[in-house]
Protein backbone atom coordinates (compact mmCIF):
# COMPACT_ATOMS: atom_id res chain seq x y z
CA UNK A 1 0.00 0.00 0.00
CA UNK A 2 0.68 4.26 -0.30
CA UNK A 3 2.94 5.59 2.61
CA UNK A 4 -0.70 6.61 3.92
CA UNK A 5 -1.48 3.73 5.10
CA UNK A 6 2.07 2.81 6.62
CA UNK A 7 0.65 4.31 9.70
CA UNK A 8 3.59 3.60 11.87
CA UNK A 9 2.50 6.42 15.02
CA UNK A 10 5.07 8.89 15.13
CA UNK A 11 2.61 11.07 17.23
CA UNK A 12 1.81 8.30 19.48
CA UNK A 13 5.40 7.58 20.34
CA UNK A 14 6.02 11.72 20.78
CA UNK A 15 3.03 11.64 23.20
CA UNK A 16 4.60 8.77 25.49
CA UNK A 17 7.46 11.09 25.59
CA UNK A 18 5.60 14.14 26.51
CA UNK A 19 3.81 11.88 29.13
CA UNK A 20 6.88 11.44 30.59
CA UNK A 21 8.09 14.88 30.71
CA UNK A 22 4.34 16.03 32.40
CA UNK A 23 4.89 13.19 35.19
CA UNK A 24 8.56 14.00 35.57
CA UNK A 25 7.24 17.56 36.00
CA UNK A 26 4.62 16.49 38.22
CA UNK A 27 7.05 14.62 40.10
CA UNK A 28 9.42 17.68 40.90
CA UNK A 29 6.02 19.78 41.81
CA UNK A 30 4.76 17.48 44.42
CA UNK A 31 8.63 16.15 45.92
CA UNK A 32 9.38 13.96 48.09
CA UNK A 33 5.20 13.33 49.18
CA UNK A 34 4.49 11.53 52.07
CA UNK A 35 1.76 8.38 51.34
CA UNK A 36 -0.94 9.52 51.49
CA UNK A 37 -4.53 9.49 49.74
CA UNK A 38 -3.35 10.53 46.34
CA UNK A 39 -0.62 7.85 46.53
CA UNK A 40 -2.63 5.06 48.92
CA UNK A 41 -6.69 5.84 46.84
CA UNK A 42 -6.88 7.96 43.98
CA UNK A 43 -4.09 6.98 41.83
CA UNK A 44 -4.30 2.97 42.78
CA UNK A 45 -8.08 2.89 41.81
CA UNK A 46 -7.85 5.27 38.53
CA UNK A 47 -4.81 2.21 37.62
CA UNK A 48 -7.70 -0.68 38.28
CA UNK A 49 -9.69 1.12 36.27
CA UNK A 50 -7.53 2.19 33.60
CA UNK A 51 -5.88 -1.41 34.02
CA UNK A 52 -9.75 -2.79 33.39
CA UNK A 53 -10.05 -0.85 30.03
CA UNK A 54 -7.14 -1.64 28.62
CA UNK A 55 -7.86 -5.50 29.16
CA UNK A 56 -11.14 -4.75 27.44
CA UNK A 57 -9.85 -2.80 25.01
CA UNK A 58 -7.32 -5.71 23.88
CA UNK A 59 -10.22 -8.24 24.25
CA UNK A 60 -13.04 -6.24 22.42
CA UNK A 61 -10.56 -4.89 19.79
CA UNK A 62 -10.15 -9.05 18.26
CA UNK A 63 -13.59 -9.68 16.78
CA UNK A 64 -12.46 -5.96 14.33
CA UNK A 65 -9.11 -6.68 13.98
CA UNK A 66 -7.95 -10.44 14.90
CA UNK A 67 -4.36 -8.60 16.08
CA UNK A 68 -2.50 -10.83 18.59
CA UNK A 69 -0.05 -8.09 19.24
CA UNK A 70 -3.62 -6.00 20.18
CA UNK A 71 -5.12 -8.66 22.19
CA UNK A 72 -1.86 -9.60 24.10
CA UNK A 73 -0.70 -6.43 25.05
CA UNK A 74 -4.55 -5.03 26.22
CA UNK A 75 -4.58 -8.20 28.54
CA UNK A 76 -0.81 -8.16 29.62
CA UNK A 77 -0.50 -4.56 30.40
CA UNK A 78 -3.98 -4.19 32.15
CA UNK A 79 -3.15 -7.30 34.37
CA UNK A 80 0.27 -5.45 35.10
CA UNK A 81 -0.93 -2.22 36.14
CA UNK A 82 -3.73 -4.18 38.11
CA UNK A 83 -1.21 -6.12 40.17
CA UNK A 84 0.73 -2.81 40.78
CA UNK A 85 -2.25 -0.88 42.19
CA UNK A 86 -3.83 -3.90 43.81
CA UNK A 87 0.06 -5.15 45.85
CA UNK A 88 1.32 -2.17 45.90
CA UNK A 89 -0.71 1.09 45.73
CA UNK A 90 -3.25 -0.58 48.30
CA UNK A 91 -0.94 -2.15 50.67
CA UNK A 92 -1.46 0.17 53.21
CA UNK A 93 -4.84 -1.43 53.78
CA UNK A 94 -3.74 -4.61 54.64
CA UNK A 95 -0.08 -4.19 55.67
CA UNK A 96 -0.77 -6.72 59.13
CA UNK A 97 -2.26 -9.04 56.67
CA UNK A 98 1.02 -10.33 53.95
CA UNK A 99 4.36 -9.59 54.41
CA UNK A 100 5.54 -6.10 52.51
CA UNK A 101 7.00 -6.29 49.02
CA UNK A 102 10.33 -7.66 48.34
CA UNK A 103 12.46 -4.80 47.14
CA UNK A 104 12.31 -4.15 43.46
CA UNK A 105 9.00 -5.50 43.16
CA UNK A 106 7.67 -3.00 41.66
CA UNK A 107 10.96 -2.48 39.10
CA UNK A 108 10.19 -6.09 38.58
CA UNK A 109 6.15 -5.33 37.06
CA UNK A 110 7.65 -2.55 35.21
CA UNK A 111 10.54 -4.56 33.74
CA UNK A 112 8.04 -6.88 32.57
CA UNK A 113 6.09 -3.97 30.85
CA UNK A 114 9.63 -3.32 29.31
CA UNK A 115 10.34 -6.89 28.37
CA UNK A 116 6.50 -7.40 27.02
CA UNK A 117 6.59 -4.06 24.65
CA UNK A 118 9.48 -5.83 22.99
CA UNK A 119 7.27 -8.93 22.75
CA UNK A 120 4.22 -7.34 21.16
CA UNK A 121 6.26 -5.79 18.66
CA UNK A 122 7.89 -9.19 17.23
CA UNK A 123 5.22 -11.61 18.00
CA UNK A 124 3.22 -13.02 15.11
CA UNK A 125 0.04 -10.56 13.97
CA UNK A 126 -2.70 -12.92 13.14
CA UNK A 127 -2.17 -16.58 14.10
CA UNK A 128 -5.94 -18.50 14.40
CA UNK A 129 -7.98 -17.45 17.00
CA UNK A 130 -7.11 -20.57 19.46
CA UNK A 131 -3.91 -19.43 19.14
CA UNK A 132 -4.44 -16.13 20.59
CA UNK A 133 -6.74 -17.21 22.98
CA UNK A 134 -3.85 -20.15 24.19
CA UNK A 135 -0.76 -17.87 24.08
CA UNK A 136 -2.86 -14.77 25.75
CA UNK A 137 -3.95 -17.14 28.56
CA UNK A 138 -0.54 -18.44 29.34
CA UNK A 139 1.17 -15.21 29.82
CA UNK A 140 -1.46 -14.05 31.67
CA UNK A 141 -1.28 -16.87 33.95
CA UNK A 142 2.26 -17.20 34.30
CA UNK A 143 2.21 -13.14 35.05
CA UNK A 144 -0.25 -13.18 37.93
CA UNK A 145 1.08 -16.76 39.41
CA UNK A 146 4.63 -15.58 39.16
CA UNK A 147 3.94 -11.78 40.86
CA UNK A 148 1.50 -13.06 43.43
CA UNK A 149 3.72 -15.82 44.49
CA UNK A 150 6.69 -13.04 45.05
CA UNK A 151 4.49 -10.44 46.44
CA UNK A 152 3.27 -13.15 48.92
CA UNK A 153 6.85 -14.64 50.13
CA UNK A 154 9.45 -11.94 49.73
CA UNK A 155 11.83 -13.51 51.70
CA UNK A 156 12.39 -15.78 48.66
CA UNK A 157 12.78 -13.31 45.96
CA UNK A 158 14.95 -10.70 48.11
CA UNK A 159 17.27 -11.01 45.28
CA UNK A 160 15.03 -8.71 42.97
CA UNK A 161 16.32 -5.58 45.14
CA UNK A 162 19.14 -5.26 42.31
CA UNK A 163 16.69 -3.98 39.93
CA UNK A 164 15.66 -0.78 42.10
CA UNK A 165 17.67 2.18 40.60
CA UNK A 166 19.39 4.04 42.80
CA UNK A 167 22.14 5.94 41.03
CA UNK A 168 21.35 7.29 36.94
CA UNK A 169 24.85 5.54 36.22
CA UNK A 170 24.48 1.81 36.99
CA UNK A 171 24.09 -1.27 35.10
CA UNK A 172 20.33 -1.60 35.83
CA UNK A 173 19.39 2.00 34.10
CA UNK A 174 21.83 0.93 31.35
CA UNK A 175 19.97 -1.75 30.85
CA UNK A 176 16.73 -0.65 31.17
CA UNK A 177 17.49 2.44 28.73
CA UNK A 178 18.94 0.56 26.30
CA UNK A 179 16.41 -2.17 26.38
CA UNK A 180 13.64 0.76 25.89
CA UNK A 181 15.61 1.89 23.03
CA UNK A 182 16.16 -1.83 21.37
CA UNK A 183 12.33 -1.82 21.15
CA UNK A 184 12.26 1.49 19.40
CA UNK A 185 14.82 0.65 16.84
CA UNK A 186 13.00 -2.98 16.63
CA UNK A 187 10.08 -1.04 15.23
CA UNK A 188 11.57 0.98 12.94
CA UNK A 189 13.12 -1.46 11.03
CA UNK A 190 10.59 -4.08 10.98
CA UNK A 191 7.67 -3.67 8.24
CA UNK A 192 5.64 -0.26 9.09
CA UNK A 193 2.31 -1.86 8.24
CA UNK A 194 0.96 -1.73 11.99
CA UNK A 195 -1.56 0.36 12.32
CA UNK A 196 -0.07 2.67 14.60
CA UNK A 197 1.10 -0.07 16.59
CA UNK A 198 4.70 0.22 16.34
CA UNK A 199 4.04 3.55 17.55
CA UNK A 200 2.35 2.18 20.61
CA UNK A 201 4.84 -0.32 21.60
CA UNK A 202 7.95 1.71 21.14
CA UNK A 203 5.84 4.68 23.15
CA UNK A 204 5.36 1.70 25.99
CA UNK A 205 8.98 1.03 25.65
CA UNK A 206 9.86 4.38 26.46
CA UNK A 207 7.88 4.76 29.18
CA UNK A 208 8.76 1.83 31.31
CA UNK A 209 12.52 2.35 30.79
CA UNK A 210 11.51 6.29 31.95
CA UNK A 211 9.69 5.70 35.11
CA UNK A 212 12.20 3.04 35.88
CA UNK A 213 15.41 5.58 35.99
CA UNK A 214 12.72 8.75 36.69
CA UNK A 215 13.58 8.93 40.58
CA UNK A 216 17.33 8.62 39.88
CA UNK A 217 17.32 10.89 36.46
CA UNK A 218 15.45 13.77 38.75
CA UNK A 219 18.14 13.58 41.74
CA UNK A 220 21.16 14.07 38.98
CA UNK A 221 19.35 16.61 37.28
CA UNK A 222 19.36 18.91 40.63
CA UNK A 223 15.41 18.69 41.20
CA UNK A 224 14.95 15.41 43.47
CA UNK A 225 14.33 14.20 45.86
CA UNK A 226 11.00 12.99 44.34
CA UNK A 227 8.32 10.18 45.62
CA UNK A 228 9.11 6.99 44.26
CA UNK A 229 5.70 5.39 45.60
CA UNK A 230 3.95 8.44 43.42
CA UNK A 231 6.30 7.83 40.10
CA UNK A 232 5.16 3.67 40.29
CA UNK A 233 1.56 4.64 41.00
CA UNK A 234 2.14 6.70 38.15
CA UNK A 235 3.47 4.43 35.86
CA UNK A 236 0.73 2.26 36.62
CA UNK A 237 -1.85 5.01 35.59
CA UNK A 238 0.02 6.13 32.37
CA UNK A 239 0.73 3.16 31.07
CA UNK A 240 -3.21 1.79 30.49
CA UNK A 241 -4.34 5.06 29.38
CA UNK A 242 -1.20 5.16 26.38
CA UNK A 243 -2.59 1.76 25.75
CA UNK A 244 -6.00 1.89 25.53
CA UNK A 245 -5.68 5.29 23.18
CA UNK A 246 -3.27 3.10 21.14
CA UNK A 247 -5.52 0.33 20.24
CA UNK A 248 -8.46 2.48 20.13
CA UNK A 249 -6.30 4.24 17.14
CA UNK A 250 -5.48 1.17 15.85
CA UNK A 251 -8.98 -0.32 15.79
CA UNK A 252 -10.23 2.62 13.63
CA UNK A 253 -7.69 2.66 11.21
CA UNK A 254 -7.80 -0.51 10.64
CA UNK A 255 -11.66 -0.59 10.24
CA UNK A 256 -10.99 2.17 7.80
CA UNK A 257 -8.97 0.62 6.24
CA UNK A 258 -10.86 -2.44 5.39
CA UNK A 259 -13.41 -0.60 4.14
CA UNK A 260 -11.74 1.51 1.23
CA UNK A 261 -9.18 -1.88 0.45
CA UNK A 262 -9.69 -4.77 -1.47
CA UNK A 263 -8.31 -7.68 0.57
CA UNK A 264 -7.72 -10.01 -3.25
CA UNK A 265 -6.00 -7.34 -5.25
CA UNK A 266 -4.52 -5.47 -1.59
CA UNK A 267 -4.86 -1.76 -3.72
CA UNK A 268 -7.99 0.57 -2.89
CA UNK A 269 -11.14 -0.40 -3.64
CA UNK A 270 -14.12 1.18 -5.29
CA UNK A 271 -15.34 2.94 -2.20
CA UNK A 272 -11.60 4.55 -1.47
CA UNK A 273 -12.24 5.48 -5.54
CA UNK A 274 -15.58 7.00 -5.10
CA UNK A 275 -13.99 9.22 -2.55
CA UNK A 276 -11.17 10.91 -4.44
CA UNK A 277 -14.03 11.23 -7.03
CA UNK A 278 -15.85 13.61 -4.25
CA UNK A 279 -12.86 15.56 -3.63
CA UNK A 280 -13.26 13.79 0.14
CA UNK A 281 -10.39 11.75 0.62
CA UNK A 282 -6.59 13.08 1.27
CA UNK A 283 -5.09 12.45 -2.52
CA UNK A 284 -4.71 16.28 -3.47
CA UNK A 285 -7.13 16.58 -6.90
CA UNK A 286 -6.20 19.93 -7.41
CA UNK A 287 -4.95 20.24 -11.41
CA UNK A 288 -2.64 19.47 -12.30
CA UNK A 289 -3.58 15.51 -12.22
CA UNK A 290 -4.03 12.26 -14.40
CA UNK A 291 -6.23 9.61 -14.81
CA UNK A 292 -5.34 6.76 -15.96
CA UNK A 293 -7.94 3.96 -16.52
CA UNK A 294 -6.20 0.29 -16.78
CA UNK A 295 -8.41 -2.68 -18.19
CA UNK A 296 -6.80 -6.47 -18.90
CA UNK A 297 -7.55 -7.62 -22.43
CA UNK A 298 -9.68 -10.42 -23.23
CA UNK A 299 -9.59 -11.28 -19.59
CA UNK A 300 -12.53 -13.28 -19.90
CA UNK A 301 -10.72 -16.22 -21.59
CA UNK A 302 -8.11 -16.81 -18.90
CA UNK A 303 -11.05 -17.11 -16.63
CA UNK A 304 -12.83 -19.49 -19.01
CA UNK A 305 -9.59 -21.53 -19.96
CA UNK A 306 -7.67 -21.94 -16.61
CA UNK A 307 -10.62 -21.21 -14.16
CA UNK A 308 -11.43 -18.64 -11.68
CA UNK A 309 -8.53 -18.93 -9.14
CA UNK A 310 -6.04 -18.53 -12.29
CA UNK A 311 -8.11 -15.59 -13.03
CA UNK A 312 -7.87 -13.64 -9.37
CA UNK A 313 -3.52 -14.83 -9.32
CA UNK A 314 -3.49 -12.67 -13.22
CA UNK A 315 -5.59 -9.97 -11.53
CA UNK A 316 -3.44 -9.72 -8.35
CA UNK A 317 -0.06 -10.27 -10.27
CA UNK A 318 -1.30 -7.66 -12.53
CA UNK A 319 -2.68 -4.63 -10.02
CA UNK A 320 0.95 -5.16 -8.19
CA UNK A 321 2.48 -4.49 -10.96
CA UNK A 322 0.58 -1.46 -12.06
CA UNK A 323 0.81 0.02 -8.22
CA UNK A 324 4.45 -0.48 -8.39
CA UNK A 325 4.39 1.71 -11.27
CA UNK A 326 2.48 4.23 -9.59
CA UNK A 327 3.76 4.17 -5.83
CA UNK A 328 4.61 6.39 -4.84
CA UNK A 329 3.57 9.50 -6.87
CA UNK A 330 0.17 8.59 -7.40
CA UNK A 331 -2.84 6.15 -6.18
CA UNK A 332 -4.45 2.96 -7.63
CA UNK A 333 -7.77 2.19 -7.01
CA UNK A 334 -10.12 -1.32 -8.16
CA UNK A 335 -12.19 0.51 -10.32
CA UNK A 336 -14.95 -2.45 -11.15
CA UNK A 337 -14.26 -6.51 -12.01
CA UNK A 338 -10.25 -6.27 -13.89
CA UNK A 339 -10.39 -2.45 -14.26
CA UNK A 340 -7.99 -0.22 -12.50
CA UNK A 341 -7.72 3.09 -12.08
CA UNK A 342 -4.75 5.41 -10.94
CA UNK A 343 -4.64 9.08 -10.32
CA UNK A 344 -1.08 11.11 -10.43
CA UNK A 345 -1.94 14.57 -8.24
CA UNK A 346 0.46 17.10 -9.85
CA UNK A 347 1.44 15.53 -13.04
CA UNK A 348 0.17 16.66 -16.43
CA UNK A 349 -0.68 14.00 -19.05
CA UNK A 350 3.18 14.79 -21.01
CA UNK A 351 4.37 13.38 -18.02
CA UNK A 352 2.71 10.43 -17.37
CA UNK A 353 2.27 8.64 -20.63
CA UNK A 354 6.15 7.68 -20.65
CA UNK A 355 4.92 5.91 -17.27
CA UNK A 356 2.49 4.02 -18.93
CA UNK A 357 4.58 2.64 -21.72
CA UNK A 358 6.68 0.95 -19.50
CA UNK A 359 3.41 -0.39 -17.57
CA UNK A 360 2.33 -1.33 -20.78
CA UNK A 361 5.78 -3.39 -21.77
CA UNK A 362 6.39 -4.87 -18.53
CA UNK A 363 3.04 -6.37 -18.22
CA UNK A 364 3.21 -7.54 -22.08
CA UNK A 365 6.27 -9.42 -21.01
CA UNK A 366 5.16 -10.52 -17.50
CA UNK A 367 4.71 -14.26 -17.16
CA UNK A 368 2.40 -15.24 -14.38
CA UNK A 369 2.73 -18.68 -13.00
CA UNK A 370 -0.43 -21.09 -12.31
CA UNK A 371 0.24 -24.53 -11.66
CA UNK A 372 2.04 -26.21 -14.56
CA UNK A 373 0.82 -22.67 -16.96
CA UNK A 374 2.48 -19.89 -17.93
CA UNK A 375 -0.33 -17.01 -18.21
CA UNK A 376 0.99 -13.70 -20.73
CA UNK A 377 -1.60 -10.99 -21.09
CA UNK A 378 -1.58 -7.39 -22.04
CA UNK A 379 -3.78 -4.27 -21.10
CA UNK A 380 -5.27 -1.82 -22.50
CA UNK A 381 -4.97 1.80 -21.32
CA UNK A 382 -7.07 5.30 -21.61
CA UNK A 383 -5.65 8.52 -19.95
CA UNK A 384 -6.82 12.00 -19.43
CA UNK A 385 -5.65 14.86 -17.40
CA UNK A 386 -7.51 17.71 -15.82
CA UNK A 387 -5.48 21.82 -16.42
CA UNK A 388 -8.07 23.19 -15.15
CA UNK A 389 -10.51 23.72 -12.47
CA UNK A 390 -13.36 24.41 -14.49
CA UNK A 391 -13.46 20.35 -14.92
CA UNK A 392 -14.44 18.50 -12.39
CA UNK A 393 -12.81 15.27 -11.77
CA UNK A 394 -15.48 12.74 -13.05
CA UNK A 395 -15.43 14.77 -16.11
CA UNK A 396 -11.53 13.95 -16.35
CA UNK A 397 -12.60 9.94 -15.57
CA UNK A 398 -15.40 9.83 -18.06
CA UNK A 399 -12.41 10.93 -20.57
CA UNK A 400 -9.48 8.33 -19.52
CA UNK A 401 -12.53 5.84 -19.83
CA UNK A 402 -13.57 6.80 -23.46
CA UNK A 403 -9.86 6.70 -24.38
CA UNK A 404 -9.94 3.36 -23.41
CA UNK A 405 -12.58 2.32 -25.08
CA UNK A 406 -11.23 3.60 -27.96
CA UNK A 407 -7.81 1.48 -27.14
CA UNK A 408 -9.69 -1.56 -27.26
CA UNK A 409 -11.57 -0.64 -29.97
CA UNK A 410 -8.59 -0.35 -32.06
CA UNK A 411 -7.09 -3.73 -31.17
CA UNK A 412 -5.84 -3.55 -27.32
CA UNK A 413 -2.87 -3.74 -25.54
CA UNK A 414 -2.23 0.31 -26.66
CA UNK A 415 -2.45 3.53 -25.24
CA UNK A 416 -5.17 6.20 -26.00
CA UNK A 417 -5.42 9.55 -24.52
CA UNK A 418 -7.91 11.76 -25.12
CA UNK A 419 -8.88 15.68 -23.66
CA UNK A 420 -12.00 16.53 -21.95
CA UNK A 421 -14.95 18.20 -24.24
CA UNK A 422 -15.29 21.98 -22.98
Amino acid sequence: MVARDARWGVLLLLASIGLLGASAWLLVLLGPLPSGRLVGVILPAASVALGVLALFAGHFSYPRVQNLRAYLSGYSVGVQCIVLALFVGFAGFYTDAIPTAPTGFSELVIAAGLAGSLTYSVVRPFPTYRTTRTVTLIVIVAQVVALTAIRLFPATFDWFGVLRVVELVTPVAAVALGLGLVVVVVNIIMKPESFYLRGVFSGLALLAAGFWVMGPAIDAAGYGPVSRDLSIMLYASVAPLFLLIGILYHVLARMDHRASYDPLLQIYNRRYCDQILAEQSSVNTRPPITVVMIDIDHFKKVNDTYGHQAGDQVLFAIAQAVQKAVVPDGVVCRYGGEELIAFFPGLGGRDVVPRAKRLRETIERMEIAHRKHRINVTISIGMSDRKSGRHSLSQVVYAADQALYRAKEEGRNQIRFMRIRS
